[in-house]
């Protein structure tokens, strides 16, 4: 069996294992598929004219067996995926990152990588993603309301339209400099039910609305800056890890911001379970990978004593299912490891050895 087909395999094993809606459907999605819509239906990837393997996101989109609350499985490449607009309320899932770095993660290694998305569907959901820059405006966009951006790779900011409500943003991994969320014009009415749970943020996080949820991140911006403010009736279980940051919450007053930790006692105060941890040594384990060094050590000062009872920061939260996620794998089984012989016979087929796990 030809390694393209055993890649195949692999990913028609995953789709078939995650059970979404009852009436709703799975859709592939490759861009090395040989799909053009007319005579060809991505048969290079075991598609079919009844289901397709779409080249891009927006030709799954457009397609018109796809429906609302379906689910776009966009598979790992080594190109990147073309600008996407989701105009249907659909789960739009990739594979996630760090992918060699983890592990069983999984069987290709290769993340779905993707410069624009823009959300015009409410009630959709984008998992997995990695937003890379590609031009000035490599953004995931929120144009409307009740939408989840979740476990993705986020090299850009996101920027959310005026007076929406309902945004969700967790379990992500913000990389390099800049600001972690942005508006789309100055004449701005700041959403309401913004929340922001669970992140791993390695930018800036200056928001002049209010931020409705803001639990259990890590935040690790920029030295020697103000990397934090914003007005939130929640801030508890954060982290911020950035050296000598300043903050700037609800204006001063520490209310609301409880069980936090910093490394000054400028930042959060020592009130309302606030504690202070100068060196981040003691606290973060010290080898691992992009994320997985942002996990507690053993029995550290933020162990076991969150507001909930269990760990502060991006691994921590009552329910385990929301807490982040190594390599922001999806909640699907993942198959990280599929090996074949590639000799079938008559008597016995083709002998095939799956390894999979599945994802919280």
């Amino acid at each position: 069996m030809k390694t393209t087909n055993v890649l195949v395999m692999a990913a028609m094993i995953a789709a078939s294992l995650f059970v979404n809606h009852a009436n709703a459907k799975i859709w592939r999605v490759n861009n090395k598929s040989n799909f053009n819509g007319t005579s060809l239906y991505g048969d290079n990837f075991g598609g079919t004219s009844t289901y397709p393997v779409f080249k891009e996101i927006n030709e799954a989109v457009n397609w018109a067996g796809v429906n609302d609350n379906d689910t776009l499985y966009v598979e790992g490449s080594t190109s990147v995926y073309a600008t996407a607009s989701i105009t249907k309320k659909l789960v739009v899932i990739g594979p996630g990152y760090f992918l060699s770095e983890n592990p069983k993660t999984s069987n290709d290694l290769l993340e779905a990588q993707i410069g624009q998305i823009a959300v015009n569907a409410s009630g959709s959901q984008i998992i997995g993603m990695s937003n890379i820059s590609s031009g000035s405006f490599a953004y995931f966009y929120v144009n409307v309301n009740n939408v989840t951006i979740k476990r993705c790779k986020l090299t850009n900011t996101i920027e959310i339209s005026s007076n929406l409500t309902d945004v969700y943003i967790l379990e992500n991994f913000f990389l390099y400099s800049g600001n972690a969320l942005s508006t789309n014009g100055s004449f701005y009415v700041y959403p309401i039910d913004l929340y922001f749970n669970n992140n791993i943020c390695l930018k800036t996080l200056i928001w002049a609305g209010q931020i409705q949820q803001c639990n259990n991140n890590v935040f690790d911006g920029p030295a020697s800056v103000l990397n934090l403010q914003f007005t939130t009736p929640e801030f508890s279980n954060n982290i911020l890890k950035a050296t000598n940051a300043s903050v700037n919450i609800n204006g001063g007053n520490l209310e609301k911001v409880t069980y936090n930790i910093g490394t000054l006692s400028t930042q959060f105060g020592t009130a309302n379970n606030n504690i202070v941890v100068a060196n981040m040594t003691n606290l973060f384990v010290q080898t691992g990978t992009d994320d997985g060094k942002y996990q507690l050590k053993t029995n550290s000062a933020g162990s076991n004593n969150g507001s909930d009872g269990a760990d502060r920061g991006a691994f921590g939260g009552a329910v385990a299912s929301n807490r982040y996620t190594l390599s922001g794998l999806a909640a699907v089984p993942v198959v990280y490891n599929l090996i074949t012989s590639g000799v079938a016979t008559s008597a016995s087929g083709l002998s095939v050895t799956i390894s999979a796990r599945t994802i919280k």
